[in-house]
């Protein structure tokens, strides 16, 4: 992206302190970049879909939503307490689910509303204000899911922003790219070298275009096609590929 589309940062530890006020807590914080998930290992990820499914075993990736951003899956509590239980390293992570649409600025968070937000140098005056709310409602998708993690007393290992075409998005796609940069800011901002994406490469490219990498980048990616050998299609690392079912569970391996 182009400078218009970058953004004026608050300092790291602003940005701690921001999460501590906001939050009363701090989940994992590293800033390594190298996976957590072990080459070879392998997993599962389940979501609100799979509420009656016995997973396999191995490490766990649960959704926190119930299909759609600012939504809970019915059945956190319970997956989380399974993947909790048997999940191998690096321990639980959770996804929650992403997309724009004008009606979720009724979500948007004051906190997400009153930061620096994007830099719209170069911007045409009549798209700041749809390019300024995107980029709200990006950041706040994860301040929701924080803040729901947070209620249930969940510290995931890796957090996942769950970026498909099956929930609702702009056509444009610099809109998109707008609304994925404020979710990545917040992430990283709460959990930096810690947050990773889900998509593939064909949802990537519709959404906000092949190449595109956010702002602040996403540390890794996670998703099906992918190759433990070659960057993902957010320009990440691949950190876990995902392929196959058992017993109605997607299963998962790591890249190391």
């Amino acid at each position: 992206m182009k400078n218009a589309l970058r953004w004026r940062r608050l300092s790291w530890l602003g940005g701690l302190v921001a999460v501590v006020v906001m939050f009363g807590w701090i989940g994992p914080v590293g800033a390594s970049t190298i996976s957590p998930y072990p080459t070879g290992s392998s997993g599962y990820d389940v979501g609100q879909p799979n509420c009656s499914d016995t997973p396999p075993g191995g490490f766990a990736i649960v959704g926190l939503g119930g299909g759609r951003p600012f939504t809970t899956n019915s059945c956190l509590s319970s997956e989380w307490r399974t993947a909790s239980d048997f999940s191998a390293t690096p321990g639980p992570a959770l996804y929650f689910n992403t997309g724009y649409a004008g009606a979720y600025g009724r979500d948007v968070t004051s906190s997400c509303a009153t930061y620096a937000g994007p830099s719209l140098a170069g911007v045409p005056k009549h798209d700041q204000g749809t390019y300024t709310k995107a980029w709200e409602i990006g950041c706040s998708e994860f301040a929701y899911a924080a803040a729901t993690a947070q209620a249930h007393n969940e510290v995931p290992s890796v957090w996942w922003a769950d970026i498909e075409t099956g929930n609702s998005w702009s056509t444009s796609r610099t809109v998109n790219q707008f609304a994925v940069d404020g979710i990545s800011y917040e992430m990283q901002k709460f959990a930096p070298g810690m947050s990773g994406v889900y998509s593939y490469a064909t949802a990537w490219d519709k959404l906000v275009g092949a190449g595109f990498t956010a702002t602040p980048p996403f540390a890794g990616d996670w998703g099906p096609g992918l190759s433990c050998a070659t960057a993902g299609f957010s320009g990440a690392p691949v950190w876990v590929v995902q392929g196959g079912t058992t017993s109605g569970v997607d299963t998962d391996s790591g890249c190391g």
